[in-house]
Formats: C-alpha cells, sequence, structure tokens
C-alpha cells in the first residue's frame, strides 16, 4: 500500500492509523431495531420516526446510521429526568441539510434535551473519536446496540472490548477534574454532577473487570460496598446536596487511591 506524504503531518498520521486499525479492529454490518423498540414516550417516538424519515426517505439518505444511545437504548429513559441521546453516521457535506431537517421536527422534542452527535465514516474507521464514542462503536459491533435504521451493506469498525476499556481511562481522567469542579461550585448543578459521578464510577468498574450501563447501577455498587451510612445514598444524591457531595467524593476517593503516592513515585 502507498501512503501519501504530500499533506500535513495529522493528514499522514490519520493515514497510519487507518491502516493500523483496519488490521486491529474487525468491521460489522450492524442489524437495525424499530424505534417502537426503545419503549419511549410516544412524543419522543415521533421525533425519532419524524428524522429518520426525513433523513432516509428520499433516493439518495442523508445519513448511514442512527442509533438511540444512553439511558433512552436501555429502557431506562426517566422523563425530566434523561436527555435524548442519538448517534449519527454521516457526511460532513449533509451538515447543511441534516440541520434543516432537525428544525423540522424540533417542535416533537418537547422540553426533552437532544444530543446529537455526528461521525462520518472515515473518523470512525481512523480511530478519530472520544472514549465515549469508541464505547458506542463496540457496543454497535457486538449487536449490544442495535441503530434504528443503517444504509444497506454498511459495515462500521468494531473496536474489541479491550480497547474500549483502555479508552475509558481519557473518560475517567475527565470526569475526576469535573466532578472536582462541582464540588468546588457554592451551587453544583445535581444532574450534571450525579451523571459524572456515575460516569466515573463505571470507568472503575470496568478496571475491576465490571461492566455496568446504567447511572444507578454503577452507583449502588460503590454505596453499598460502603459502611451502612451510605444506604440510600445514590437516590438522595438526585435532590439532596449533601447526598450529592458525599457520592461524588465517595467514587472520586476511590479514584485517587489508584494512584501513586509521592513516596512511591519517589
Amino acid at each position: 500500500m502507498t501512503v501519501d506524504n504530500n499533506g500535513s503531518r495529522l493528514a499522514l498520521e490519520r493515514q497510519l492509523d487507518r491502516i493500523a486499525l483496519d488490521a486491529a479492529w474487525p468491521t460489522a454490518a450492524p442489524a437495525t431495531a424499530p424505534v417502537n423498540a426503545l419503549g419511549l414516550p410516544v412524543a419522543l417516538e415521533a421525533f425519532l420516526t419524524a428524522l429518520l424519515e426525513r433523513t432516509t426517505g428520499g433516493q439518495e439518505p442523508l445519513i448511514d446510521l442512527l442509533a438511540v444511545t444512553g439511558s433512552g437504548a436501555r429502557g431506562k429513559y426517566q422523563h425530566g429526568w434523561s436527555d435524548l441521546d442519538v448517534f449519527v453516521i454521516a457526511e460532513p457535506d449533509r451538515t447543511t441539510e441534516l440541520h434543516q431537517v432537525l428544525t423540522e421536527v424540533q417542535s416533537e422534542l418537547g422540553e426533552v434535551k437532544l444530543g446529537l452527535t455526528v461521525l462520518s465514516q472515515a473518523e470512525c474507521r481512523a480511530g478519530a473519536v472520544t472514549s465515549r464514542l469508541l464505547h458506542v462503536l463496540t457496543l454497535l459491533g457486538t449487536g449490544s446496540l442495535l441503530p434504528l435504521w443503517a444504509r444497506p451493506g454498511l459495515t462500521i469498525p468494531a473496536p474489541p472490548l479491550a480497547d474500549d476499556v483502555a479508552a475509558s481511562l481519557e473518560a475517567g481522567v475527565q470526569s475526576a477534574v469535573e466532578i472536582r469542579r462541582q464540588l468546588l461550585k457554592g451551587a453544583p448543578d445535581l444532574r450534571a454532577l450525579f451523571k459524572v459521578t456515575a460516569l466515573l464510577a463505571k470507568v472503575l468498574l470496568r478496571f475491576d473487570g465490571t461492566e455496568q450501563a446504567g447511572d444507578n447501577e454503577a452507583l449502588d455498587l460503590f454505596a453499598h460496598s460502603e459502611a451502612e451510612r451510605h444506604d440510600g445514598l445514590v437516590r438522595r444524591a438526585r435532590t439532596d446536596r449533601a447526598a450529592a457531595h458525599a457520592l461524588a467524593q465517595l467514587v472520586l476517593d476511590r479514584w485517587m487511591a489508584t494512584m501513586p503516592t509521592t513516596e512511591e513515585a519517589a
């Protein structure tokens, strides 16, 4: 294979990444599931149905794949708490048309916040993704997450679980920083603090060989492994500032316990 070295250093590195990952990561042709399989509220089903009709119903689809991720994909959606997280594979030249479609169907969402992430096929295959998106690709590749639509004949990279776990360290670092940022606020955003605490808990659990996709389930493992004084802590942390702080500190302390001390480093 000949690699073009006439561009920038970054372009060269992306080409080399693609070659390496083509050899290291298998590919998969994802199966799909209907919108009503998610068990979402009727309004959100209507939004997703309208979005799919407008992005895939024409002679040339605007997208290559669309999947709901997060709690909405696990049957754990909670109205008033959860966002609707959507992952899309589409080429950059479709951005303007996608924006127009979203403008047309936005009213179906009501007050629900849409978390939309769009990647190109080239970014997926070169591994130019965050740790969270690498996790999404892993789930799609193993069939643990079924998209609502995929272009016929589409294949996507399927990173192995070991690569997914290793990459999640990045998410742990970011989460630990964000937890402290929230704790230092006079009035932290309890929802944001709860979610970032759960994310760090999931990362810690993964390195212990335990996969827990749900926020509550991951946090319960930490709370229940401690003394009785933590009974009900996860439930209270959603609305009570003191409980949210205690839970965040509990998980952050476990993270800090993995760091070498100054004496050990010396």
